[in-house]
């Protein structure tokens, strides 16, 4: 049984190398390589004409799983879409990445690279920051003869929409989530932290500037805030400045109330009174609790 175990793994083990074929070498310093880097230097310069010479006369272009033929001449022209359409554009190695030749078996050269676009839109004011994979095929000729890329195409549809106008949803100026978070700044006055807490749903975040733009506490942690704040503060008072706005977001499918307010109330161990202006924006679910609740204000008013 053991001299059979071992036969076994020999076995494995020798049709393991036999199934390993090379077929081909791999080059990070080639020509072809040299030439895809120069594509993309007269595409950042907006040389049309330089663009045309590194291609076959007829391509196959792949661009995410689309494929269509096309000829160096049209390419060429296309190709200066990027400098008539994008300030400061750039085109460079991805970090930590640079390009493969492989030169396989039968005596093709393939490239592949990993780019960064980057530039502004002039129309939109969009930033580009694309992230590319490219695979060039040569020709016996050393010239392009099929150019597959892989991108994430949201950011052109961001330009493309961004050049129309559309409504995203309405404004009411009147609404019961107006209400509700009058009530909820109301129970807050009046030191209520259990009728505080039934505003919110469990699953609720909250931010402000001193967490920081991308920190958020739970529930819990903020009752618990609440409830020591009520220990150094009394006459606590909301005043509504100007009127709040509650916005349906046709896009998220959702309602958000934006408001503002002078908070005011006594320092109990100093005595002074603070005021300060707030501004807040309160998220809901569909059953009209608040989910996101984010505070803006300056903490100066604290020292």
């Amino acid at each position: 049984m053991k001299n059979f175990t071992v036969l076994l793994i020999l076995t494995l083990f020798a049709s393991t190398i036999f199934a390993q074929k090379k077929n081909g070498t791999v080059y990070n310093e080639h020509e072809t390589i040299d030439k895809t880097r120069a594509l993309w230097q007269a595409v950042q310069n907006g040389d049309k004409e330089k663009v045309k010479t590194f291609f076959a006369d007829s391509i196959t272009v792949v661009r995410n799983g689309n494929d269509w033929k096309t000829t160096a001449e049209r390419f060429g022209n296309n190709s200066g879409w990027w400098v008539d359409n994008f300030t400061n554009f750039k085109v460079e190695d991805t970090q930590g990445a640079y390009a493969d030749a492989i030169e396989y078996g039968d005596g093709n050269f393939w490239v592949q690279d990993w780019l960064k676009l980057t530039g502004t839109n002039e129309k939109t004011g969009i930033n580009l920051d694309l992230h590319m994979h490219n695979l060039y095929a040569f020709n016996k000729e050393g010239k392009i003869a099929t150019i597959v890329q892989y991108f994430n195409n949201n950011v052109f549809e961001d330009i493309r929409d961004a050049q129309t106008t559309r409504e995203n949803g309405e404004v009411y100026i009147n609404h019961p989530l107006i209400a509700t978070v009058r009530k909820a700044l109301n129970a807050y006055a009046a030191e209520d932290l259990e009728t505080l807490k039934s505003f919110y749903a469990e699953n609720v975040t909250f931010s402000n500037l001193e967490h920081g733009y991308d920190q958020s506490i739970d529930l819990e942690t903020r009752a618990n805030a609440v409830k020591e704040s009520f220990a150094n503060r009394k006459d606590i008072h909301f005043e509504q400045v100007g009127y709040p706005d509650c916005i349906f977001y046709e896009l998220n499918n959702g309602f958000v109330v934006y408001s503002w307010w002078v908070m005011s109330y006594v320092n109990v161990e100093s005595g002074k009174k603070i005021e300060l202006p707030l501004m807040l924006s309160h998220s809901f679910n569909d059953d009209g609790k608040i989910v996101q609740e984010m505070a803006y204000y300056s903490t100066n008013h604290f020292e």
